[in-house]
């Protein structure tokens, strides 16, 4: 969930400036900041593009999950991480894409139900060798950490970035398909997740195994 304000939050001197390197000009052309679940985050525009800052007590991990699974997966670019406030602040180059929930894409919810599937398979499969993130155990993918619609971002309905992946590493694949469970029944209702599971490839689920599937996933 998404609280999103308009109003201009204070960004650190240092921060500002980082993102106003990277974008290019002499000023930021858009600002745009709102509060989620995961921190504060502000979409900042220039010249040459957009960064992102997400603020929160301790982004370190996400931070060193991002730069491992660059080339793995379409993750952001690490711009830098600072600390101000007591916070850490963690600044990274706009993904392309929007996400997979996006009206712009005209998709009926089964077709966004069934492309979610699809991808987080494509995640799943990704050779996780040498990862240091996560528990290594019997059945363990490279999992997400947080497989919500938000966080995944795509271009002519192909997978074209990952955000958020602070909780990212070996894991359980039930846990992502939990969230993905989830976030359709909060974006969508009830009805969806047979569709989802089913373009994953996972077995078939009686109604009751898909709702302790869905409660796995805790906010």
């Amino acid at each position: 969930m998404q609280t999103k304000t308009s109003s201009v939050m204070r960004l650190p001197v240092a921060v500002r400036a980082a993102a106003l390197a990277a974008v290019g000009g002499t000023r930021l052309q858009k600002e745009f900041a709102w509060m989620s679940w995961a921190g504060t985050v502000w979409r900042l525009e220039g010249q040459s593009g957009a960064v992102y800052v997400k603020r929160a007590s301790h982004l370190a991990g996400e931070l060193d999950r991002t730069k491992w699974l660059a080339g793995r997966l379409p993750v952001p670019e690490v711009l830098g991480l600072f600390k101000a406030f007591g916070d850490d602040w963690l600044l990274t180059r706009a993904v392309p894409g929007v996400p997979l929930s996006d009206r712009s894409l005209g998709w009926e919810p089964v077709q966004v139900a069934r492309r979610l599937g699809e991808i987080l398979h494509e995640i799943h499969a990704v050779n996780a060798a040498g990862c240091p993130f996560g528990e290594p155990g019997i059945g363990h993918v490279l999992i997400h950490g947080d497989y919500c619609l938000p966080n995944v971002l795509v271009v002519d309905g192909r997978l074209s970035g990952l955000i958020d992946v602070g909780g990212a590493g070996l894991g359980d694949p039930q846990d992502d398909l939990a969230a993905g469970v989830w976030t359709l029944q909060y974006n969508y209702g009830a009805g969806l997740a047979r569709e989802f599971l089913d373009a994953y490839g996972w077995p078939p689920m009686s109604d009751k195994a898909i709702e302790r599937l869905r409660r796995r996933y805790s906010r």
